[in-house]
């Protein structure tokens, strides 16, 4: 078969002819039909942020949807020809307080981490994927909708963890900061389908935020960011209509905390701040505004399977429609173009590799 192999970070991606693996016990072979791509994915390749690689040579890539090859024995709920996602978020099923945990074709995450990377070190950029079957979600009864557009799932799912781990409820209204970005844009439309009753969308600018505005039916009202936390704070809690239910910020790589403080201040007494971003600095939390308000601060990573079930059932009965993301298709042989358009993704776009072209 064809994969995508990285050496090292820094050293260039080599598509090259490996062999097709066999499923171990508990794990299920899939033949990969489309992979959506980070924006990131160019500085991880040249190990340019702080993640822990999986060790040699190895295939990049996480989220992805193909049909189930072959299944390893043990395994019980999927079956061949079955289309399923690809869920990159693995944790070590183990009865402990804290099991390890990998994105697998990714990076480590916890420090007891490296022997799961080790048994599987090898993403979705390849023609047939070996995934823990713990990680596979079936997409049964969605084949009206194409696999390129499918693998936009993966845009959504760690938003829609936060979502729910912030117990948003129908009728609420939540500000989104962050919300002209790649998942921020995706928590908009996620928080629609769980049924807020408005949803404020803040960015720095405001044409991606009219176009997530566009898809509501007047139910997302977007805010520009000024940098004058008085004057945000204010803005936000007028377009709340006196404040916020839940704020969630998925701002990325921020160099201050203003914007975030601002979303914590929109809230209204008793209100929750989930936080998933990747802010770089720190965030100096206001103590006795805290105390008073019963606000409630909530720090989030990835999603649980309960969640992706979830988000499939929102498309299934289309309440939830991923019509709304630009798809940007390149064929699997094409990554190196297809990196530099993910590269520039803004708002409701997903850049999906095309894995078809390889299965003349």
């Amino acid at each position: 078969m064809k994969a995508w192999m990285l050496d090292k970070p820094g050293q260039p991606l080599a598509l090259r002819d490996v062999d097709t693996p066999a499923p171990r016990r508990g794990a299920v072979l899939v033949q990969m039909e489309a992979v959506p791509l980070l924006s990131y994915t160019r500085a991880y390749l040249e190990g340019k942020l702080p993640y822990a690689f999986p060790p040699g040579p190895f295939t990049p890539g996480t989220n992805g949807v193909g049909r189930v090859a072959a299944v390893g024995d043990g395994v019980l709920a999927f079956r061949a020809g079955q289309r399923v996602a690809v869920n990159p978020y693995w944790i070590a099923n183990e009865t402990v307080r804290e099991p390890a945990q990998v994105l697998i074709g990714l990076t480590g995450i916890s420090g007891d981490s490296a022997p799961m990377l080790d048994e599987f070190p090898h993403g979705t950029l390849r023609e047939f994927a070996e995934f823990p079957a713990s990680t596979l979600i079936a997409l049964d009864g969605l084949d009206d909708i194409d696999s390129a557009r499918l693998a936009a799932l993966g845009k959504f799912a760690v938003p829609f963890g936060g979502l729910r781990r912030g117990h948003l409820q129908a009728g609420e209204t939540i500000v989104v900061n962050g919300a002209s970005g790649y998942f921020g844009s995706a928590a908009v439309l996620a928080a629609l389908a769980l049924g807020a009753s408005r949803v404020v969308a803040l960015g720095r600018r405001i044409e991606p935020l009219q176009a997530l505005s566009s898809h509501s039916a007047g139910r997302v009202v977007p805010v520009v960011l000024s940098g004058d936390a008085a004057r945000d704070v204010a803005a936000i809690r007028a377009a709340a209509d006196g404040g916020a239910d839940l704020a969630f910020d998925m701002v990325g790589q921020a160099s201050d905390p203003h914007a975030t403080l601002a979303t914590l201040r929109s809230l209204r007494r008793n209100g929750r701040l989930v936080l998933m971003g990747s802010m770089l600095v720190d965030l100096p939390v206001p103590y006795g505004e805290m105390l008073l308000n019963n606000w409630e601060l909530i720090g989030n990573f990835m999603y649980t399977a309960a969640d992706y079930l979830a988000l499939v059932a929102l498309v299934k009965s289309r309440q939830l429609s991923l019509e709304a993301v630009e798809l940007k298709q390149f064929p699997f042989t094409a990554l190196e173009s297809a990196i530099d358009a993910a590269g520039n993704m803004q708002g409701l776009q997903c850049t999906v590799a095309v894995a078809g072209s390889l299965r003349a």
